[in-house]
């Protein structure tokens, strides 16, 4: 009788690693933003919304971007390329402590867009997809979770460096941090499939043999190629429920501080609020990806729209006592469906034949989502003098945003209901 081998199943290992890189690329490539606008703006001379046009270039070029680093990383060496990708990052981060004016942000900001997808959100989802099936959802949100984590530990050291040595330090400082934490962890932690590595692979492989609990997807890749999904409905269902919800999402999260201080509660309170609403989504994240691997789409889509249409009735009612705080906890929870959804989605639907290449076009959709929902409600805001119109046009957006998940998780059961006809 072989005997039974204990050893921690090593997927785990590599979410960990993964939730590394998403700290490191979320917490502290993209949301440290804020801590530069105000003493780069002054030291340069410039207004704050020309700095800040940095980072909408970053996305903006990362959004065009991310369809064609889908398919280099179907065809070439994918942890070659998170490194890469994470050595080109690392030194645009330290590179804008030595700009000399406005253009260099923008410059820079456009090298390291076409870069960022390499070592970001398609990769990580990726690896993930080749190390788990059952557990999918939950392997996802804890990786993701680790995006707050790092903003959450990372921001008040970088916001005291600023203060105390300048913003060119401040730089520096994450510059170096991200090359210390990413190159080392994909070198050394992330596996990109079971089979990579033979120590491991052999180890995990009888792991999988011996012990029920471990979750190993083997190396056969099975579903759509990218061109064939992109010529069903429920891609395009999928797409454009994606579009919308980075777009209310997002639209709430750059203007809720604004709102709050718009209708008297200080800036220090709402900024209280802010965090606590990040705080809950590294739960929301871990919680939303584990629905999706017990309730299947259409449960866990109504768990998200709910969540979101709860948060902006709080909002809306946010003149109320505590009612802040029921908005912060509600809307942590929903802001996951920026970043789980596209994922569980795109492997429920579409397979993992083509997955990166399809998931680079969703991600693409997200990116745009998120560009549009910041101008969004600042442009009825400007119209109308109030967000409240935004925040009921986005409730009405929520439920069309289920009604587009359910559509497309429609559009596949009879897809496979008809491929098992055929068989029979």
């Amino acid at each position: 009788m072989e005997e039974r081998d204990n050893r921690l199943f090593y997927g785990w290992s590599v979410v960990l690693g993964c939730a590394v890189v998403c700290g490191c690329n979320i917490g502290v490539l993209s949301n440290t933003v804020g801590v530069f606008l105000k003493p780069v703006s002054m030291e340069l001379g410039v207004s704050r919304s020309q700095i800040a046009l940095y980072s909408s270039i970053f996305s903006m070029v990362g959004m065009l971007a991310a369809p064609f680093q889908g398919r280099l990383m179907e065809r070439y060496c994918l942890k070659k390329l998170m490194v890469s990708g994470a050595a080109v990052g690392g030194a645009c981060l330290f590179g804008y402590s030595f700009a000399p004016g406005l253009w260099f942000f923008y410059a820079n900001a456009v090298l390291c867009g076409l870069v960022f997808g390499f070592s970001n959100l398609i990769p990580v989802n990726k690896i993930l997809s080749n190390w788990f099936t059952k557990k999918k959802g939950t392997a996802v949100g804890f990786a993701l979770a680790g995006s707050g984590l790092m903003a959450m530990v990372v921001t008040p050291v970088l916001s005291r460096i600023v203060a105390d040595y300048g913003w060119r330090n401040g730089y520096r400082f994450i510059g170096c941090l991200y090359l210390l934490l990413m190159v080392p962890v994909i070198l050394f932690v992330i596996k990109e499939s079971p089979g990579d590595g033979k120590a491991a692979a052999k180890a995990d492989r009888k792991a999988a043999k011996t012990d029920t609990k471990a979750d190993i997807n083997p190396d056969i890749k099975t579903g759509l190629t990218r061109a064939q999904a992109m010529g069903t409905r429920r891609f395009w269902l999928v797409l454009a429920a994606l579009v919308l919800a980075s777009s209310v999402a997002m639209g709430i999260q750059q203007h809720m501080i604004a709102y709050l201080t718009d209708m008297g509660y200080g800036a220090q309170y709402a900024s209280g609020i802010y965090s606590l609403s990040m705080g809950v989504l590294m739960a929301g994240k871990v919680i939303l990806g584990t629905l999706y691997d017990r309730l299947g789409i259409r449960g866990a889509s109504i768990y998200i729209c709910l969540a979101l249409a709860a948060s902006l009735g709080f909002l809306i009612m946010a003149g109320l006592p505590g009612a802040p705080y029921l908005f912060a906890a509600a809307f942590g929870l929903a802001n996951a469906i920026q970043s789980i959804p596209a994922t569980c989605m795109v492997t429920r639907f579409f397979g993992t034949r083509e997955f990166t290449s399809i998931y680079g076009i969703c991600n693409a959709g997200n990116m745009a989502g998120i560009a549009l929902g910041t101008s969004m409600s600042a442009w009825i805001y400007d119209a109308s003098g109030s967000y409240a119109i935004a925040w009921y046009f986005y409730l009405v957006l929520s439920a069309v945003i289920f009604l587009l998940y359910m559509g497309a998780d429609r559009e596949h059961n009879q897809a496979v209901l008809q491929q098992c006809s055929r068989v029979l």
